[in-house]
């Protein structure tokens, strides 16, 4: 919807007249050129009027505004979209110098803002901005009503892309009656494509005609909207297999498209992948086999041809029509639309080279199958490219969900190659792509810490950093409680939004300011490296094999998935491929179900049974056929999708008899292995150390939860409040036997203290309760005791502030309920409490996977850091407290609910020497005393 673009152009200021007329001359001139579409003229017309006017009225006159946002228009339809930012950014500034920060012309800016960054595919910010763009225009509703109609649809489209399907359909209900017919066209067209995401066909078609009726009505048909409208019906089309008429639509979109734009241009490159689409999924009609697979590679290079001209189309200075050559990255008009024509290219020559295969050309195979590793590593930068410039956490997160397939697309065709040719270097390709698709936003978080540190940057700057992120997390928590009332507050709500938009502006500056001023800063955070193959293999041990999962699972459109596996061990690289249907990801969630029920104590024979089958099965697919590569040696795994919510050890290497129950003789993998987990192998190997900083041991907290009068109303499960952990003063208490330090229990167990402390320690020990917040995973929290009434802090320690922290130690326990569990982030894993640590510093980290049962807990804790004061591995610690539970347990307790929910993620090393070098040294020192005896005795003899 872009008539509000045209404000600059129907809506110029009132210039003082003296010294003033050149600027006008420009901006009209500039004014002039742009309606005919000239905008790199109108670019010089409306600079020489800003150059102009800031010589005549000042860096900081509202008379500049009008001519920045044409500008800024101008250089969002030239493609330079950091170039139009920059430039909304100063009509900002202006406003808000001259007026306030909520003046209703301020609409303008941030509506055209959200527009550039819907283009650039940041469809979080777009969300946020036209938002900021609404409540800015209903300040005066009745002056900018226009603007608030276009606002309105706007941000239906925004909640349409963020994938808020069924809000955006109430928000077209609720718009689209009372606007003018021109309008009702985008929100008929909006609501198509809606029911197109539902699956909802009719529906689909039935608004597209409506959008068409009405176009047709006001415009002719022959008009540029219906091109447009055209287009994204044959793609519709193309999308249900209904390709006859899908190329008719096709074609009437090209005649329209043709007759408003060049051959140099987003619409353009539209047409040309929408024919390319049609002649890759058509169905090739053939005689017998040979025609069929001649037709079909016939369609398929004509599809080649179709997306090349895509690329050519929405590319600036690339021209080559062979399809063995990509543009490179920066020479892209739209990035969102060169990832999607790069993706689809590269499937194409994937599946000609499938072709080549059934007709046994391998040689050709092995060629179309590298053109198409070369095409999706482009796409796979071009990810990287878009990722750096998202500075909002979610929306990297909406990136990492968005493009998990085009890594798993990366990784497929190395595998192919891989198994074609032998060559390890496409195992090595894949491992990298593997790696790059693990917790991207994590890693990047990391990075950035790391880069602030190396990069020069003052501190007064790094402190309005963290006060700016805390105050953000601040409104964003109190504007989640308020939405949890019953009856919320509106202009509480209202409030908040603005605040958190506000202050996300100021962040995000601040860390334009950072790249901009600060090279080194800039280069370390946005390195696009991960961990390869090699380094991993000179970090590891004899002992130790990595072994990395990537899964692409079935679905209701397709039943078949694939598991994708790395073993990397001193000496050897295992790059393999399980073929899964619905039973993997069921076996999964059966586990899972069955180790988390709060109903364990009623376990039956039929849900042990399920469970021995879904343990077995899962080994069976996971592990079962890397036996012999992977004997004797600890495990460190790097989970995928919901892999991360079982812990390796809970798997049966053997189905065992299923006519009775009896948990203590089952074949668990804890019997075999030592098994540790990480986000990434990257996270592991590249960015923590292992060396002793802190000058403490041990920080131990256990909270008391006696008299706690605390407001639990905002979580439902513990509206009637935190219930005691008799057993973790226990805990706190059997640990200090074996590792010296502090111990702060019951009341004395405060957050405060915690805060001030925590910084000094090598061991951190958190005995408590967590409260887990699934939908604002920032905000889940570790429960401390009742704060003292002088305190300012509240008692709870969210994830957000652990962020905030830099600490020293290297293992943190956390030994509450849930810390492990959390929202599962398609491309960046479990939103966890011990990402909150790891992010702060600590290497390694003890957690748990669902609510460990008190007692046990406090039992398996003690034997852990006796094994660990004894130099065992934290995860060889671990393996020995589990497995000296199940030895001593009686038939109920060596249930797994009771023993397994304890998991080491991170850094597995040893924290203490192994008291097995000093009983060598001993053994070696008798032996020397024993022959330097002989040696006086027979020198005396001879004496």
């Amino acid at each position: 919807m872009n008539s509000i673009y045209s404000y600059a152009a129907n809506a110029r200021e009132t210039l003082v007249e003296n010294d003033s007329l050149r600027v006008i001359e420009s901006y009209e001139n500039g004014l002039r050129v742009f309606r005919l579409g000239d905008f790199e003229q109108s670019v010089e017309f409306y600079n020489q009027a800003l150059s102009l006017g800031r010589n005549t009225f000042g860096e900081l006159s509202v008379k500049l505004f009008s001519s920045l946002v044409n500008l800024g228009i101008a250089y969002k339809n030239l493609g330079e979209y950091d170039k139009a930012i920059a430039t909304y950014l100063e009509a900002e500034r202006i406003i808000k110098s001259v007026y306030s920060e909520n003046h209703p012309r301020l609409g303008f800016v941030y509506s055209n803002l959200g527009i550039i960054y819907k283009l650039k595919g940041d469809f979080v910010k777009n969300y946020e901005f036209q938002q900021a763009a609404l409540r800015a225009f209903q300040i005066e509703e009745v002056k900018y009503a226009n603007q608030v109609i276009i606002v309105e649809y706007n941000v239906s489209e925004a909640l349409f892309l963020i994938g808020a399907y069924e809000s955006a359909i109430q928000s077209c209900i609720n718009n689209v009656e009372s606007v003018p017919l021109w309008s009702k066209t985008f929100y008929f067209s909006l609501l198509a494509r809606i029911y197109t995401k539902l699956g909802d066909y009719d529906l689909t078609k039935k608004y597209y005609q409506k959008t068409f009726d009405i176009l047709t009505q006001i415009s002719g048909s022959d008009s540029y909207d219906l091109g447009l409208e055209y287009s994204d019906y044959a793609s519709f089309l193309l999308s249900i297999n209904e390709y006859d008429e899908a190329l008719e639509y096709v074609n009437r979109s090209e005649g329209l498209v043709v007759k408003y734009f060049t051959e140099k241009s987003l619409q353009y490159s539209d047409v040309m992948l929408n024919f390319g689409d049609y002649y890759f999924q058509r169905n090739s009609k053939a005689s017998d086999l040979n025609d069929f697979y001649s037709k079909r590679k016939k369609d398929l290079l004509i599809a080649l041809d179709y997306y090349q001209k895509a690329l050519i189309a929405g590319t600036d200075g690339f021209a080559s029509l062979e399809t063995d050559v990509n543009p490179d990255l920066g020479q892209e008009i739209s990035e969102i639309q060169l990832l999607e024509v790069l993706k689809k290219k590269a499937n194409c020559f994937e599946t000609l080279a499938d072709l080549n295969l059934s007709e046994s050309q391998k040689e050709t195979a092995i060629e179309n199958y590298t053109l198409a590793l070369q095409t999706v590593e482009r796409a796979t930068e071009l990810i990287h490219q878009i990722r750096t410039g998202y500075v909002s956490e979610d929306s990297q997160f909406f990136l990492s969900e968005n493009q998990e397939s085009t890594f798993i697309e990366a990784v497929d065709v190395s595998y192919k190659l891989f198994l074609h040719t032998g060559d390890f270097q496409f195992a090595e390709k894949g491992f990298e792509f593997a790696e790059k698709s693990k917790s991207a936003s994590f890693l990047a978080s990391i990075k950035d810490s790391r880069a602030k540190r190396f990069g020069g940057i003052p501190d007064s700057l790094l402190k309005r950093e963290d006060y700016l992120k805390m105050n953000i997390s601040s409104y964003k928590e109190m504007l989640f409680e308020e939405n949890q009332n019953s009856d919320p507050d509106s202009a509480r709500i209202e409030l908040f939004n603005s605040k958190i938009f506000q202050l996300n502006e100021q962040y995000e500056q601040l860390v334009q300011l950072f790249e901009d001023s600060f090279p080194n800063y800039y280069a370390f955070k946005y390195r696009n490296e991960v961990v390869d193959v090699a380094s991993i293999q000179e970090h590891v041990n004899g002992k130790t094999a990595v072994v990395e999962y990537l899964i692409e699972e079935p679905n209701e459109n397709k039943e078949q998935g694939q598991v994708y596996k790395f073993i990397i061990t001193e000496d050897e690289v295992s790059f393999t491929k399980e073929l899964i249907d619905l039973t993997f990801v069921e076996d999964i969630e059966s586990v899972y179900q069955f180790l988390t029920s709060p109903k364990y104590l009623f376990t039956g024979l039929s849900e042990f049974k399920g469970y021995a089958k879904s343990a077995y099965q899962l080994y069976e697919v996971l592990l079962e056929k890397d036996k012999s590569l992977l004997e004797g040696k600890q495990l460190v795994v790097v989970p995928d999708d919901k892999l991360a919510y079982i812990p390796f050890d809970a798997l049966l290497s053997e189905m065992p008899d299923t006519s009775k129950m009896n948990f203590r003789n089952l074949s668990y993998l804890v019997e075999d292995y030592s098994i540790s987990y990480t986000y990434s192998a990257t996270l592991l190997y590249n960015y923590f150390e292992n060396e002793k900083q802190a000058e403490n041991d041990l920080l131990a907290f256990a909270p008391s939860y006696h008299n706690d009068d605390r407001d639990y109303t905002v979580i439902s499960e513990y509206r009637a409040g935190l219930l005691p952990l008799p057993a973790v003063t226990k805990e706190v208490d059997f640990i200090s036997e074996y590792v010296s330090g502090d111990v702060f229990k019951d009341s004395l167990a405060q957050e405060a203290e915690f805060k001030k402390r925590a910084s000094n320690y090598d061991i951190l020990h958190l005995a408590m309760h967590t409260l887990i917040n699934d939908t604002l995973p920032m905000y889940s929290k570790l429960a401390f005791s009742k704060p003292y009434l002088d305190e300012t802090d509240d008692g709870w320690l969210n994830t957000n502030e652990i962020y905030t922290m830099d600490l020293k130690a290297r293992m943190a326990v956390l030994s509450a309920c849930n810390t492990g569990s959390g929202k599962l982030q398609k491309g960046e894993g479990v939103m966890s409490l011990a990402r909150g640590f790891l992010y702060a510093g600590c290497p390694s980290i003890v957690m748990t996977l669902w609510e460990v049962e008190d007692e046990s807990g406090a039992h398996i804790m003690k034997d852990f850091y006796r094994f660990l004061s004894k130099g065992k591995s934290k995860n060889e610690a671990l393996r020995s407290a589990k497995l000296a539970h199940i030895k001593s347990a009686d038939p109920l307790k060596a249930h797994p609910h009771y023993w397994l929910g304890y998991v080491v993620v991170g850094n597995p090393e040893p924290l203490f020497q192994s008291t097995d070098i000093y009983f060598v040294l001993i053994i070696l020192l008798v032996i020397l005393a024993l022959f330097m005896d002989q040696y006086y005795r027979k020198k005396k003899t001879r004496d």
